[in-house]
């Protein structure tokens, strides 16, 4: 009885599958790369609603929206001194983070002094990581100098938000915005509180052309999520701080050579994520106007949204 053989592939035909295989992986990797980006775009949003829900908490039981930045480099108010830090530090109870809020310690002086390098270091809050973000995936940023600090890829409306720098009318310059959600004319909905921006801009340009003070001698940015200073301005988490009017406008997918520390920025070429002050959250395109951008940043202004909104 015959035995039948068996031939097998020739170097042409095993080229000519791989090269096959090689072609469908081109195909599927960009299908692959798009759900991915709207996986993290949805959990984006997410967050942002979370986070839009926790100041409509904080509204409720405390009487106005936390503001964007309790200054500690002032003079303190027992008050107010141990809320000190950013609406990110102020909301964490309403956000199921109890425990990280209670960190502070009470008996330094004054008050809560030793809260926030207890806060800042080690302890990534995973409602304000953007996974859009490629610069902080893990919520943590090694600064070699100083060491691990927790970030964060989204960012505050300085405007839109209040803030409270000093309150002590004997040591001016006293710069009170306290916000209830009635003192926004404007609209809530059409009202910025909240945005997307770069966890960390690494821009030595930055550092050698715009910055001033100790924010020039180093060239790493980091948004520490609960940080309050008017020192080192640009490691809070904030927009519409420094830059204001028109040019406070987002930029759209910055690198490290481009990126200012001082701005929003979109993750991605379509448009940012931002949180508004109805709690929803809303994709602004990138090719919407300087202007638009800061009427919607405005809680009180006046002006009336352009068409690109």
């Amino acid at each position: 009885m015959r035995r039948s053989s068996r031939r097998g592939f020739t170097l042409i035909e095993l080229l000519v599958v791989i090269a096959i295989i090689a072609i469908l992986i081109g195909l599927l990797l960009p299908a692959v790369q798009k759900v991915r980006e709207a996986a993290a775009r949805t959990e984006s949003t997410n967050n942002l609603k979370q986070i839009g829900l926790a100041i409509h908490g904080y509204h409720d039981a405390i009487g106005y929206v936390p503001p964007s930045i309790i200054d500690w480099d002032q003079d303190w108010n027992p008050a107010w001194y141990n809320r000190c830090g950013s609406t990110f530090y102020q909301i964490l109870p309403y956000i199921e983070q109890d425990a990280l809020a209670k960190i502070a310690d009470p008996t330094s002086t004054p008050p809560g002094a030793m809260y926030f390098w207890n806060i800042y270091q080690d302890h990534p809050v995973k409602t304000y990581i953007n996974p859009s973000d490629a610069t902080s995936i893990t919520g943590l940023f090694l600064d070699a100098a100083y060491g691990n600090y927790g970030v964060t890829g989204y960012a505050l409306n300085y405007e839109g938000l209040g803030y409270f720098i000093n309150d002590d009318p004997s040591h001016p310059p006293v710069i009170h915005k306290i916000m209830r959600l009635t003192d926004v004319s404007d609209g809530l909905t059409n009202t910025i509180f909240t945005a997307e921006k770069m966890a960390v801009c690494q821009n030595p340009v930055y550092a050698a052309t715009i910055a001033t003070g100790d924010s020039a001698t180093d060239s790493n940015y980091y948004q520490i999520w609960a940080y309050g200073r008017t020192a080192w301005p640009e490691w809070n988490p904030l927009f519409a701080y420094q830059v204001t009017g028109p040019a406070s406008k987002f930029q759209s997918k910055p690198t490290n050579e481009t990126c200012d520390p001082r701005l929003a920025s979109a993750p991605r070429s379509a448009g940012i994520l931002t949180g508004l002050g109805d709690g929803s959250v809303r994709l602004v395109a990138s090719t919407v106007s300087p202007d638009t951008w800061w009427f919607a940043c405005t809680p009180n202004g006046g002006e009336v949204l352009g068409t690109d909104w």
